[in-house]
Order: C-alpha cells, then sequence, then structure tokens
C-alpha cells in the first residue's frame, strides 16, 4: 500500500507533508515549553514576592527588638546608677555607725551607768559590721 501511495503522490508531497509535521512538533514544544517557563516564572516571582514580605516582617520585628534592647539597656543603666547612689549611702552611714561605736568603746568607765532595758536592748539590735 505504500508503494501505490508513493507513486500516486510525488516526493516533494512526503516531504512537504513531513516538513509540515516536523514543523508542528516544533512548534507544539516550543509553546509548552514557552507555556511551562511562564508558569514557572510566575511561581517564582509570587515566591519572592512572599520572600520580600516575611524579610520585611523580620526587620521590622529586628528593629523593634533593638528598641526594646536599648530602653532595656537605659534601665539597666539607670538602676545600676541607683544601686551605686545607694551603695554610697549606706557607705556613708556605715562610716556614721563606725564613729558612734568607736566613742562608746572608748569611752571612760565613768561615763558608764545603767539604762533602760528598753535602750539597752535597741542598742544592742543595732546591726554590727566590725
Amino acid at each position: 500500500m505504500l508503494s501505490v501511495a508513493r507513486k500516486l503522490v510525488p516526493a516533494w508531497v512526503w516531504a512537504a507533508l513531513l516538513g509540515l509535521l516536523a514543523l508542528g512538533g516544533l512548534g507544539w514544544w516550543g509553546v509548552t515549553t514557552w507555556e511551562g517557563r511562564v508558569a514557572e516564572r510566575e511561581a517564582l516571582a509570587q515566591e519572592v514576592e512572599a520572600l520580600t514580605a516575611n524579610r520585611d516582617r523580620w526587620q521590622q520585628r529586628t528593629m523593634d527588638v533593638l528598641e526594646q534592647l536599648g530602653q532595656a539597656r537605659e534601665r539597666t543603666r539607670q538602676a545600676e546608677a541607683a544601686l551605686a547612689e545607694l551603695q554610697e549611702a549606706l557607705a556613708e552611714r556605715d562610716a556614721d555607725y563606725r564613729e558612734i561605736r568607736r566613742r562608746i568603746r572608748e569611752a571612760p568607765a565613768q561615763d558608764d551607768g545603767p539604762v533602760a532595758p528598753v535602750l539597752r536592748r535597741a542598742l544592742e539590735e543595732l546591726p554590727h559590721a566590725d
């Protein structure tokens, strides 16, 4: 049957038909490949959009945390300054108490006398920092 078709249809028609089929196949392949690339590009564009939005959220979060860190450092600095001030005041008070205790210890025996029990207990309960 192929030999009959070859005799009825000239060779150039067969060549043209094969060329058209090849050209159609190549066109179909090109279109499907192009559509696939377009779909892939759209998917990548959406992914870039999502990643950019995520990056922006994380950058904002980072800035918020940095601001909180700055505030915490300022509070720490203020607390350290208050602590140093308190320690200085306590050191001054301790120096005053030491002077009072020194004068009591060095007082002559004739300055000693009876003391009311409540006053004695209060004096004995004072903190000692020897």
